[in-house]
């Protein structure tokens, strides 16, 4: 009880000790303070694999092919990491892969080279740069990633399958990315809650109201991707039939480079019978708008650049087969952009020489000079019909090429042709020319 009494009626003496206590651990705090656990570092990493064999798993039997086998000669990754950027990088040599038909399927003694199909990735490369922010962090907490820029560049796909190779390798990459994507397994995170950028719990952030939660870092962070393809080559091949995609040869094929080109107005043609909902294709709202600002300034570029009156040729019947099946509109913001590749079409050639096959000249360059001259005017005449006001300055050197066209006897459609566009033309405000007159001198004889 005294001791009791004492504390009570002294309370200064007890508080004392424990004022100098709280304040001796506090000084213990700061006197522990390592700046070293909090020092900024570097990370360099290098892997280089080589010779990798692998397969792409799925389920197999005796009475189905086996699994595809992938080939891989090297795999490269680096790594920079430093405080504010991290830089990735990821490069494939060319990658391999290998499937073979049923066992079972027999085949001739001469078709026994498809057996075997093959698909071949001549390199990939993979580059990924994050940026970090320290800004309104604390030591304790991590940078946060504000940026993640990454750039794809593929090269050229080629291959050889059978459709049932083409078949398994389908199902060999179902059931990798189901396995991937299995989110049925997938384990939960024990933390029920994610953290916001300002390094909180997104329930305790003040930011965080009624309607919505405080965003995350992965939600607010700038996000870039851009990929390159240098090309497409594949073969899908069967006994005695082949079908192959070359996706940026097929105008310049001498073989097939017309026929592709007519083909281009397929795709924004109307049809009663194929690419409508009755046959459930999926036509999404303005595909033909969409499909020509898409293809319009490679065939302009391709015109423009290549030297081979050929791919000239079938570059101009591309633009030919598209207009036709467009709205005024979406024609009017390109005439600029096509009345002088058009134009261009008639100076790069001479097309009387094209025309006269006798004369040092075979049959299939004539036809094929009267196919560039065909498609060049009835894209002209196409432009020309809806809106005629862009050729006013080009009128002169119009009319000075069209009016020997209307006499062209090698194909009689092009002069049809020539005479609808002098037809457009009439619909030209006709310009007044004043005739030279000399000055009259208005001084009289007495002034002289």
């Amino acid at each position: 009880m005294n001791q009791t009494l004492l504390k009570k009626e002294n309370p200064a003496e007890v508080s004392q000790p424990e004022e100098s206590k709280s304040s001796s651990l506090v000084e213990d705090k700061k006197s522990e303070f390592d700046c070293r656990k909090y020092r900024q570092f570097a990370v360099t990493v290098y892997l280089d694999i080589q010779n990798v064999l692998g397969h792409l798993l799925k389920d197999c039997t005796e009475q189905y092919p086996p699994c595809p086998t992938v080939a891989l000669d090297r795999l490269i990754f680096e790594m920079n990491k430093r405080y504010s950027e991290t830089q990735l990088q990821v490069v494939v040599s060319p990658l391999i892969l290998t499937t073979s038909d049923d066992p079972n399927h027999q085949r001739l003694s001469a078709h026994q080279h498809l057996h075997t199909g093959f698909l071949m990735l001549s390199g990939l490369q993979m580059r990924g740069d994050a940026m970090f922010s320290a800004e309104e962090r604390s030591l304790d907490e991590e940078t946060l990633e504000y940026a993640w820029l990454v750039e794809l560049t593929v090269g050229t796909l080629s291959g050889k399958l059978t459709t049932p190779q083409l078949q398994n390798i389908i199902t060999a990459l179902e059931a990798f990315v189901f396995t991937v994507e299995d989110a049925e397994n997938s384990l939960r995170h024990p933390r029920p809650y994610l953290y916001c950028y300002h390094g909180t719990p997104q329930p305790q952030c003040p930011q965080t109201t009624s309607e919505h939660f405080c965003p995350t870092t992965d939600t607010i962070k700038y996000k870039m991707v851009r990929a390159s393809l240098d090309g497409i080559s594949l073969n899908l091949v069967e006994s005695g039939t082949i079908l192959c995609f070359q996706m940026q040869e097929l105008l310049s094929d001498p073989l097939i480079g017309m026929e592709a080109a007519h083909n281009f107005g397929t795709i924004v043609k109307d049809h009663n019978y194929a690419l409508t909902s009755h046959t459930h294709a999926n036509i999404r709202l303005l595909h033909k708008q969409r499909f020509f600002e898409s293809v319009v300034g490679p065939l302009v570029e391709l015109f423009s650049t290549t030297n081979d009156i050929k791919t000239k040729s079938c570059a101009l019947v591309a633009i030919a087969s598209l207009l036709p099946w467009l709205t005024h509109i979406v024609l009017n913001a390109h005439i600029q952009k096509l009345l002088p590749v058009l134009l261009q079409g008639l100076y790069t050639s001479d097309f009387s020489k094209i025309g006269e096959a006798s004369i040092n000249m075979e049959r299939h360059d004539a036809r094929c000079g009267s196919e560039t001259r065909l498609s060049t005017l009835t894209t002209l005449a196409s432009l020309l019909k809806q809106n005629a006001s862009p050729a006013e300055r080009h009128t002169s050197t119009l009319i000075s090429f069209l009016m020997p066209l209307t006499t062209y006897h090698p194909l009689q459609t092009v002069g049809v042709k020539a005479l609808e566009c002098l037809a457009a033309l009439v619909t030209l405000p006709v310009s007044v020319i004043l005739p030279y007159r000399n000055e009259v001198s208005f001084f009289t004889a007495e002034e002289v």
